[in-house]
């Protein structure tokens, strides 16, 4: 296997060299005719590449096919580099290996010229495929540490809650515009303040204690009512959820806070507490009346009715089995019942069946005498079947023994502020999505550009270093490969303008062609890009014939149609890796034209069909295949432009089949009438 260049002694030692690294050692020739060969091969081979060192030798060809088409490019310029200079060969690149294993591979060479003017290298194949996949996990982590960080100061500076971080003495270090807005200061303002400043005199003591008390005792997070002082001078009941950091030995460093504003259910309960205590007082009172006056009894019976009656809340009696003994006329109007309708039905009849469990465990532990009233939010179902929101308050009446008499309920519509809530949070899941699409679609078109522009500027500097060295025959490949990335970026910047054209920008271009000439020009412009692939074009007379026809005169707009079609050929091809022929089919009916693409590739999974007309979807089973997801939508879009429509069927592993029809000039839909 060595016999060309080594003795056996010397093979022995490269053999147990061989053995100790993680590759393989190679003597590798490039001839002046540009075939390849490999002189030696250490056994190793078959453990990186799962081929044999004797198939190798006998076709070198094997481990080129082995090169992932990414990395293909480089690979023969970095080669063809270190060739025409004779400076040592450096190089990086993955393989995919006859099980399907993806592998990095790492090389280094010094190159010989040899007298008949063929170039050798002696190197080593190490891999480092662990190397890079630790490399890869550690930008991951980073990555990943930088978005933490970046949602976190998002989520701080634009949450709907007051949110500040306090040190240790009180100081407001951080605070976020709504907790500024909360208390009537700036967030510049409240900056230079200090968590006392904030509360009333009496309760000063409070803050310094509890900032101690969480230092010294670890307790690291607590949730409690305050009251502050507003800049105006009203108190403002906040509910504070506050947790201390501490560093990884356990130091404390700052709290951070979230303050909400609730004053408005505090004074909301404490006028439910107010009337609660009315109701008590009048009981009372009616009760010290019919001891000392049974005809007062009437009187203050009307009294308490009126009140129930005109109350600007629900307020209903219920008995201990759930049935309505009374309820005003506030409660009937917000469940849509009349009492008598009411009264043949239970409460918990009428309750969201999502809400009963939790409304009927409160009244179970009412009924054992556990508590003697609740308040939940829950949903009634009204009578037209659409759910109320409801604030609820349930206030037991035991008789003498202890038992459940009967409940009041106390009933406010909190639909508004439901509606109010559910707007927000769709607003900010709506956001949310936008942002994660700008970001995937930054993302995409800045890989799309890079590549391009990597191969212009390598083929551009071989160019110019070495312009005296290279044959004409290189470069015209390299301006060949130069001219096919300027295509490709131009092609990228019209898709991107195109998606946010709208129908009022699009000037027609109307024209009377041969559409049979114009497919065939724009078949040979694609045949030359994407060599080695063949498109079969098909142009028949009409849709119920199969006879070819040698030409198609129609009215019609290339300017709109040459990007439509573009995009289905070319998306045929690339997802045809291993078949090198579409089937491209012209037909003409009456009223349309009808193009159908036909490609023998990858297909596309049913699940993936209904989206994949939407912007950077693409199938699940692209793998490493180059795209953004962006073609299918852009030719849809021009199709709607053009007054036609697009279908497209696909099998898995089978291939893909696009249908495009076009009405024939003129548009009865289309908002121009232009002549030729």
């Amino acid at each position: 296997m060595s016999a060309f260049l080594l003795g056996s002694e010397s093979e022995e030692f490269l053999q147990k060299v061989a053995g100790v690294i993680p590759g393989w050692l190679y003597g590798f020739v490039q001839r002046s005719d540009d075939s390849i060969a490999f002189i030696y091969i250490s056994s190793q081979i078959e453990v990186v590449h799962e081929v044999s060192a004797a198939a190798v030798l006998a076709d070198a060809e094997i481990l080129l096919r082995q090169i992932h088409p990414d990395d293909w490019l480089h690979y023969r310029q970095t080669l063809a580099y270190s060739r025409a200079t004779l400076e040592p060969l450096c190089l990086e690149w993955r393989i995919i290996t006859p099980s399907g294993k993806s592998k990095w591979l790492r090389t280094k060479s010094q190159p010989e010229r040899l007298p008949n003017q063929d170039t050798i290298w002696f190197g080593v194949i190490l891999d480092v495929t662990a190397e890079k996949q630790t490399e890869q996990q550690l930008n991951q982590l980073n990555n990943y540490l930088q978005q933490s960080d970046q949602k976190f100061r998002l989520a701080f500076e634009n949450a709907n809650v007051g949110m500040c971080m306090v040190d240790l003495e009180g100081n407001l270090v951080k605070v976020n515009n709504k907790m500024g807005e909360m208390f009537g200061y700036s967030a510049q303002e409240m900056e230079k303040m200090t968590v006392n400043d904030l509360a009333l005199p009496e309760d000063k003591k409070a803050s310094p204690s509890f900032i101690q008390h969480a230092i010294t005792e670890h307790q690291d997070h607590a949730v409690l009512e305050k009251r502050y002082m507003h800049r105006q001078g009203h108190i403002i009941y906040g509910e504070v959820s506050t947790s201390l950091v501490r560093d990884s030995d356990g130091i404390p460093l700052y709290f951070i806070s979230y303050v909400k504003d609730i004053t408005e259910r505090i004074e909301y309960e404490q006028e439910i507490l107010r009337s609660r205590n009315e109701i008590e007082q009048i009981n009372q009172e009616l009760e010290e009346r019919v001891k000392l006056r049974t005809a007062e009894v009437c009187e203050q019976q009307q009294l308490l009715r009126l009140y129930f009656e005109q109350s600007i809340i629900g307020l209903a009696i219920v008995s201990t089995n759930k049935t309505w003994i009374d309820a005003n006329s506030k409660f009937c109007q917000i469940v849509g019942y009349s009492f008598e309708e009411l009264r043949t039905k239970s409460w918990a009849e009428i309750t969201h069946p999502d809400d009963l469990n939790l409304d009927l465990s409160y009244y179970q532990r009412l009924l054992k005498g556990e508590i003697d009233g609740y308040e939940i939010d829950k949903r009634y179902i009204h009578k037209n079947g659409y759910f109320i929101h409801v604030n609820l308050g349930v206030q037991a009446h035991r008789r003498l023994d202890g038992n459940l008499d009967f409940c009041v309920v106390m009933i406010q519509d909190i639909g508004d502020r439901k509606a109010m809530e559910n707007s927000i949070s769709l607003a900010l899941q709506r956001e949310k999505e936008l942002n994660e699409l700008r970001s995937q679609f930054i993302t995409s078109i800045s890989h799309q550009f890079r590549t391009p522009l990597t191969t212009i500027a390598c083929a551009a500097s071989i160019m110019e270093k070495f312009q005296e060295k290279i044959t004409r025959e290189k470069q015209g490949q390299y301006l060949h490969s130069i001219l096919k990335s300027v295509k490709y970026i131009d092609e990228l910047i019209n898709d991107i303008t195109t998606i946010n054209l709208n129908t009022e920008e699009v000037e027609p271009m109307v024209v009377d062609g041969d559409l049979i000439d114009f497919c065939q020009e724009l078949i040979d412009k694609i045949e030359y890009l994407y060599t080695p692939y063949k498109i079969n074009f098909y142009p028949h007379l009409d849709i119920d014939s199969n006879t070819k026809c040698e030409q198609v005169i129609v009215r019609f707009d290339p300017v709109l149609l040459a990007p439509i079609l573009n995009h289905l050929l070319t998306n045929g091809i690339k997802y045809s890796p291993t078949n090198f022929t579409i089937d491209f089919h012209l037909r003409e009916s009456p009223h349309e034209i009808i193009f159908d693409v036909l490609d023998y590739g990858i297909g596309i999974p049913k699940t993936d069909l209904e989206k994949i007309f939407e912007p950077f979807q693409r199938g699940s089973n692209v793998g490493h295949i180059a795209g953004i997801g962006i073609g299918l939508t852009i030719a849809r879009k021009l199709v709607t432009f053009y007054g036609g429509r697009i279908e497209i069927q696909s099998e898995l592993g089978e291939g893909t089949r696009v249908s495009l029809s076009i009405p024939k000039w003129p548009f009865t839909n289309i908002p121009w009438d232009s002549p030729a």
